[in-house]
């Protein structure tokens, strides 16, 4: 009896160090921020440890247009926060837990964050964004980007794929895209939201994340996977 006890014991810690010993190796899939290239054009995005695990956050991002030297009149704020990371990806999936924290508008359905896809520099790329609040079939939402300017008051954006599935607030959520080719696929959870073909055709380009006017957001367990 006793050496069966022992034998139960033993299998069990044997089985425990695996499942462990898997789980770290699961863990170590997700990027180290500081161990790989990044670019960005704020310094409001920051590295942070929170519950013993690496988060990059943008807080404090207040709205604050340009005065115009002509007028006197402020100018809407309409370039994106921007930070690319890791070396220029083709094909690739790219996921991410993300979280809205908030935003600086007096605006109900305020916040746009997400992936950004296949960039150039900070200043031309494409966008896959979420939206927390957004009504009807506009929680998702695709947008290209060039000279750093995110046309969201043109046709640009208004006739730009949209997906409805509800982005909670203040929320853990995962999102996913899988660029392959000329298309992207768009996934919240296990929910397939839409496929779109580029705007740009390009065919190669850094991954990252977009924060938009006011907003603030944390993202966490980022995951970058070329595929060939």
């Amino acid at each position: 009896m006793k050496h069966m006890i022992l034998s139960v014991f033993i299998l069990l810690l044997v089985s425990s160090i695996f499942s462990s010993s898997r789980q770290n190796r699961s863990d170590e899939s997700f990027l180290d921020l500081n161990k790989i290239k990044i670019e960005k054009n704020s310094s409001l995005f920051k590295i942070e440890i929170q519950s013993n695990e690496q988060v990059l956050q943008v807080i404090n991002n207040v709205y604050n247009p340009e005065i115009d030297k002509k007028s006197g009149k402020p100018v809407d704020d309409v370039k994106g926060k921007v930070i690319l990371l890791g070396p220029v990806q083709n094909d690739y999936s790219m996921e991410a837990d993300m979280k809205f924290l908030g935003h600086h508008l007096e605006m109900e359905a305020a916040g746009w964050f997400g992936f950004v896809i296949r960039a150039q520099d900070c200043d031309n790329y494409e966008v896959i964004w979420f939206m927390p609040g957004a009504e009807g079939e506009s929680s998702v939402a695709y947008v290209p980007v060039a000279h750093g300017i995110v046309p969201w008051w043109t046709e640009a954006y208004s006739t730009q794929k949209k997906g409805n599935i509800p982005v909670p607030k203040n929320k853990w959520f995962r999102g996913r895209i899988d660029v392959i080719g000329d298309e992207l696929s768009v996934y919240v959870g296990d929910n397939f939201i839409f496929k779109k073909k580029l705007t740009y055709y390009l065919k190669e380009g850094r991954p990252g994340f977009f924060v938009g006017t006011a907003t603030d957001v944390v993202f966490r367990r980022i995951k970058i996977k070329h595929k060939s």
